[in-house]
């Protein structure tokens, strides 16, 4: 039972740590050699959650380069200061959900989310602080509060993933930018391009731990659908990691879309009397 609550617990921190990477990174990661794969799979829903969706369709798509995507996209993505994204990702048979909303905040992000599945769970991520509620922590209705700037917690190694620059400079070169076509994306037109990444550059920029590098592909590679104005509106990965001390390799997969651009969002911390004082080892 101890060991099964840990590893719940563990899960938490897994389904935290890829939603602030997707929310500060647009879907940073993907693939496409013998190493790692990418979908490319084409949206065709005409949902008009994002309420300045007509504008993007209206204007002219023009291709970015290598050397201008991240600084243009992650900039429309700033610029835009709030968002709405919904994730999908499933690995080793299990699928998670996660809805939530962003809001920028100079250099830093703010965040709101729910997932559904295998790891439920409600987050708040402000002010370097994150703030989970889910059955496997073992607390009830309350709130766990981590300090992302606490190096004795597991989830400190994340913090710098919830930084918008270090996010550009681990991808401002990447090792190849292909426009793979135009497609529409929830009504609105898009270029779709697929991205090939060095794991060694985007885990220096993020300084995660170097033992970290054995989970990763010799290449990362994403598909991201972006609009006339530059912002993304869909991502897709799927990536095989090696398996670790002999068996067989893992494969999960992702897609998530960023719709309601510079809408109203609601992103506060939880009332501290609401907010659990038990202390969990490695989280916080």
């Amino acid at each position: 039972m101890r060991v099964t609550t840990l590893a719940r617990r563990l899960g938490s921190v897994a389904v935290v740590a890829a939603l602030t990477l997707t929310a500060a990174g647009c879907g940073s990661d993907g693939d496409g050699d013998t190493d790692s794969s990418s979908s490319s799979s084409e949206a065709g829903s005409t949902s008009d959650d994002s309420g300045d969706d007509s504008d993007a369709s209206d204007e002219e798509l023009e291709e970015l380069s290598a050397d201008e995507f991240y600084q243009e996209v992650f900039g429309a993505l700033r610029d835009a200061e709030t968002f709405k994204l919904e994730t999908v990702s499933e690995a080793a048979g299990t699928k998670t959900t996660m809805t939530g909303e962003a809001r920028y905040e100079k250099d830093a992000i703010a965040m709101k989310a729910s997932s559904t599945g295998a790891q439920a769970m409600d987050m708040i991520m402000i002010d370097d602080l994150i703030y989970m509620k889910s059955a496997d922590l073992g607390i009830g209705d309350k709130w766990l509060k981590i300090d992302l700037n606490d190096e004795s917690s597991m989830m400190s190694m994340f913090g710098k993933a919830t930084d918008p620059e270090a996010m550009f400079k681990s991808m401002s070169k990447p090792k190849k930018l292909e426009l793979l076509g135009q497609e529409d994306v929830e009504g609105v037109a898009t270029n779709h391009y697929r991205i090939t990444m060095d794991p060694k550059q985007y885990m220096e920029a993020m300084e995660f731990p170097a033992e970290m590098a054995q989970f990763l592909p010799k290449e990362i590679v994403s598909d991201m659908w972006v609009d006339a104005e530059d912002r993304p509106r869909k991502y897709s990965q799927t990536l095989e990691t090696p398996a670790v001390g002999g068996g067989q390799p893992t494969t999960s997969t992702t897609e998530g879309y960023y719709r309601d651009f510079g809408a109203d969002v609601d992103i506060e911390a939880p009332p501290e009397s609401e907010v659990s004082t038990k202390k969990i080892p490695g989280l916080n």
